[in-house]
């Protein structure tokens, strides 16, 4: 999304109305009578006035043949431009996620159903990011994924295979994330739509409860470093707000757990060559916010 401030004063506007403009001149031969805002490696940005619309745009450098700054005598835009980028962006996602753990071998077909069922789930992410450039900027982020089943009705026993009573199972996986990414954005030719692809790392949670008739019996819980990264689409809906798409995928592992039962809590590590795979793919839709 790109915000274009027209910036008038009154005082001064005979002055800026004779202002001198500038020159593009394309591979094709056509002029542009203009006022160029920037110039980079790859693309000249500059600001025309077409027909009775002011618009802000840019071409390849390798689609220019000439350019000349203060070319005309007399512009063709009424108010001198100021070309200003976003720097801030805020973005709210909810959306579908699939764990990509493999199930481990040896399990009971039960359960192995059960774990199926806890691969897909649901998330949401809030980021806020702040731009340096047009194109680079950084970003906090937060992120919180969602996975569930019901077992069924069974029996629970204790330590000795005493029957404790009957009822019904359930867990609720839940996978917390806070970090930092490293953002890239790229505007498309009339500043509205952007690509922001990211990449960062940040701390992950893992918190597994297994309910039995709706009373906690067995929780654990951990902590690993974890790492994302995304490839997004913003569509600019108005000079603020807009609409975006995202794929992204994390990952993270862990060996050391603690784990309650009954109210006791043990610290445990899983056998040597073994850990529990914490990584998603995630498909998100979401509100964007930007200034």
């Amino acid at each position: 999304m790109k915000k274009i401030f027209l910036i008038s004063i009154s005082t001064f506007l005979i002055i800026s109305n004779l202002q001198a403009q500038d020159l593009i001149v394309t591979n094709s031969g056509d002029s542009i009578n203009c006022k160029i805002t920037k110039t980079t490696k790859e693309y000249i940005y500059f600001t025309f006035k077409h027909e009775t619309e002011i618009s802000n745009t840019l071409l390849p450098v390798s689609q220019v043949s000439t350019q000349q700054k203060d070319y005309f005598s007399v512009s063709e835009l009424p108010y001198t431009f100021t070309y200003i980028f976003p720097h801030f962006r805020v973005a709210i996602d909810g959306g579908w996620q699939y764990r990509t753990a493999k199930l481990a071998d040896g399990i009971d077909a039960t359960l192995q159903e059960h774990y199926r069922k806890m691969k897909s789930g649901f998330h949401y992410d809030l980021q806020v990011a702040y731009f340096f450039t047009e194109s680079m900027g950084i970003e906090a982020m937060f992120s919180q994924q969602f996975f569930g089943n019901n077992l069924g009705y069974g029996s629970l026993t204790d330590g000795e295979g005493h029957l404790i009573g009957l009822g019904e199972f359930n867990e609720k996986v839940s996978f917390n994330y806070i970090g930092a990414n490293y953002l890239l954005r790229l505007f498309d030719s009339k500043k509205k739509n952007c690509w922001l692809f990211s990449i960062g790392f940040g701390y992950m949670g893992y918190n597994d409860r297994v309910f039995f008739d709706n009373v906690e019996h067995i929780k654990t819980t951990a902590g690993t470093l974890g790492t994302n990264a995304a490839i997004g689409y913003d569509i600019g809906l108005s000079e603020n707000f807009g609409i975006g798409f995202k794929f992204s995928v994390m990952s993270g592992t862990f060996r050391n757990y603690k784990q309650t039962v009954n109210g006791i809590t043990r610290n445990e590590t899983m056998p040597d060559k073994t850990a529990e795979g914490l990584g998603t793919v995630k498909l998100s839709v979401g509100l964007r916010f930007s200034k």
